[in-house]
């Protein structure tokens, strides 16, 4: 197996509560305990002929060679060593604070490279923002993403590219506005970023995530400002498509969400445990690959599990920054088998805390495990329980 740029950065929900520029995970060669030198896509594109992007309405986006802005602007950075996660797998932690391994892309792949921007905005000193903006599909037809470039600027906590299809009933091009769920948006993603510069890819060279003509693509950014002055924010992201052919093998990510529980005052000695188990039913291939797993909790988890049957394949305790999980070999999976997610959790508040946004008074419990093969039409399985 050839390794390329990074596997994936996904985390579904990402709340208040985490640091507002977190250090985040690197994906070096899975299994081993080094990342590599190479710098991120600076030559991504630069061999094809773009055939020009799509107007878009409101926001900006830029077709050319190298991806525009949002590529090139941590060449030569260096990874951190990684971190032997014991049998199974192993986790990578950045230092330079943006995702990859091996080299790009090569040029002789990639069909097109697009940067969209949206609108920039400003934080107030002591607000916390959720900004929306869509943007029409900006390739005009079915296409596969290889390498996703993000950047955001200071203040930032995260931010979401939505994969949005015409039933979500947001697909029309807008303006920069409020998101109107605010950090509760539940929608496919292809990128996911906690980082001031994030870069996604996959870890084979016929891999890609599958984007439909007739979808649109949604900027979500969430912003902190706990200093005294105004911020004035920008999030921009350059998307590199595969030629046709080049794409044999589609990814998507299982995104399980326990919504429905709440947690009353606990000590931290002796944690509750918040076990919810989801079984599918044709959503997913007879037999699949899962290749990485995360987790989300909120301030007051202890402990994250998830596994099928008795078998315990993730555990992560980390419930602020918790690193991207590469598992090695993979977990092959049967589309019948149940997965099984546990939330450990105390609560200090004198209160109880139920599900929500809101990492200093709400509570949350997801697992999100990046698989192959997806569908080519409907690559991420979404599950609220």
């Amino acid at each position: 197996m050839s390794t390329r740029a990074v596997v994936g950065c996904i985390l579904g929900i990402l709340v208040a509560g985490c640091s507002a520029n977190p250090t985040g995970p690197t994906l070096g060669e899975p299994g081993s305990s080094q990342a590599a030198n190479q710098g991120p896509a600076d030559n991504v594109g630069s061999s094809g002929t773009p055939s020009g992007p799509a107007t878009a309405g409101a926001g900006s986006m830029s077709s050319g060679a190298g991806g525009g802005s949002a590529a090139g602007s941590a060449s030569g950075s260096t990874a951190a060593p990684g971190k032997d996660a014991g049998p199974g797998g192993a986790t990578v932690d950045a230092a330079a604070g943006h995702l990859f391994d091996a080299a790009p892309p090569p040029d002789a792949d990639v069909a097109q490279t697009i940067t969209l921007t949206a609108d920039s905005f400003t934080v107030a000193p002591g607000a916390e923002v959720y900004k929306c903006q869509t943007f029409a599909n900006p390739f005009g037809k079915d296409v596969d993403l290889i390498l996703m470039d993000g950047t955001m600027s200071a203040g930032s906590h995260h931010f979401f590219l939505f994969n949005m299809a015409p039933s979500s009933g947001r697909t029309q091009p807008t303006a920069l506005e409020d998101c109107p769920d605010k950090g509760l948006e539940f929608h496919p993603f292809p990128y996911l970023s906690q980082q001031p510069h994030w870069i996604v890819s996959y870890p084979q060279a016929n891999m890609g995530y599958p984007l439909s003509a007739q979808n649109s693509l949604m900027i979500n950014a969430h912003f902190l400002n706990s200093g005294a002055q105004p911020i004035q924010a920008k999030v921009s992201i350059t998307l590199s498509v595969a030629k046709p052919g080049v794409v044999t093998t589609h990814v998507g990510t299982i995104f399980l969400n326990n919504s429905l529980f709440s947690v009353p005052p606990t000590p931290k000695t002796s944690p509750v445990q918040e076990p919810k188990t989801w079984t599918p039913s044709g959503q997913l291939p007879t037999s699949y690959t899962i290749f990485t797993s995360w987790s989300h909790m909120h301030r007051w988890g202890v402990d994250f599990t998830a596994g099928a049957g008795s078998s315990v394949f993730y555990e992560e305790k980390n419930w602020d920054s918790p690193p991207l999980f590469v598992h090695n070999p993979p977990i092959a999976m049967t589309g019948s088998q149940s997965i099984t997610w546990t939330c450990s959790y105390y609560n200090d508040t004198g209160s109880t805390l139920t599900f929500g946004d809101s990492a200093q008074s709400n509570v949350m419990c997801i697992y999100l495990g990046q698989y192959y093969p997806a569908s080519p039409s409907n690559p991420d399985i979404l599950v609220s329980m």
